[in-house]
């Protein structure tokens, strides 16, 4: 039965059967796709991007460093063949195993190549994909990355095709640094580690909307209400284990769309591009 997960619950459905289809040939794996079928904020960012992609079965879709749960939700239950990319090498062959486990490796409808690509100078050439997405992953690229990396995306869909993304939002725009290496980055001397940024409105504009020809196609803004569930869940820590079963739940429960200047606590902005 092919699922249309455009809600959370029915993205923590194909979730789990992403679980028990791999636990016989990855047993480790599948069971952690069962504990934790889809997190709290991926059960929404799953929905928006499963609800904007209108190409039909057969399409061929570029997936740019999105946790790796999507592309093989979206080849099962979509029919397309999705390339899943990643600059880490362990990420694809992660992606690999699961999508072998289940079935799914492979080129053509239905399938799920993996492969090792930086997304600010992909290999493949103009209008290759029918459409595109990026599940929380451009706030990473340090510098003026996040910009390179959507015009790369822009660049291979071809006219008339989505480049869907979801990032993080706040009032005021702001960086995050670690100590130790964080992704393909490893820390020099003192010097601290990049790791995201959250835009505010103006640096949503400059550094992603206004950084290619697409047009706009659909932009939300996503957060919480007076309860702050995801302050809640990082407070558990190793405790939060035995909420991960529910998680896709509390997303369908509290994560809401909301208006960035409003009483609410804008987190995160969901937009599409179309390219003309």
């Amino acid at each position: 039965m092919r699922l249309q997960a455009t809600h959370p619950l029915q993205v923590w459905l194909a979730g789990l059967e992403i679980g028990l289809r791999s636990v016989a040939r990855e047993p480790v794996l599948g069971l952690k796709r069962i504990i934790l079928p889809v997190s709290y904020w991926r059960s929404r960012e799953y929905a928006y991007v499963w609800r904007q992609l209108s190409s039909p079965a057969g399409a061929r879709i570029l997936d740019l460093g999105s946790p790796k749960s999507l592309a093989h939700m979206l080849a099962r239950h979509r029919g397309y063949e999705v390339v899943s990319t990643d600059i880490l090498p362990e990420e694809v062959e992660l992606t690999r195993r699961y999508a072998t486990a289940q079935g799914l490796a492979g080129e053509g409808p239905g399938k799920v190549r993996s492969e090792v690509q930086d997304g600010r100078s992909l290999t493949y050439p103009d209008d290759s994909f029918d459409a595109a997405y990026s599940v929380s992953v451009l706030e990473h690229i340090p510098g003026r990355g996040d910009s390179a990396a959507l015009q790369e995306l822009v660049r291979v869909v071809k006219p008339g095709g989505l480049v869907v993304i979801t990032t993080p939002y706040d009032r005021r725009y702001r960086e995050t640094f670690v100590d130790g290496p964080m992704y393909e980055r490893r820390q020099m001397g003192s010097e601290p580690v990049f790791y995201q940024r959250h835009y505010d409105d103006a640096a949503l504009s400059e550094r992603l909307l206004g950084a290619t020809p697409a047009r706009v196609a659909d932009l939300r803004y996503w957060g919480e209400g007076r309860v702050r569930v995801e302050r809640l869940l990082d407070a558990l820590g190793p405790l939060r284990l035995p909420v991960y079963p529910i998680e896709a739940l509390l997303g369908s429960a509290f994560l809401r769309q909301v208006e960035p200047s409003g009483a609410d606590h804008p987190m995160a902005v969901f937009f599409t591009l179309r390219k003309g």
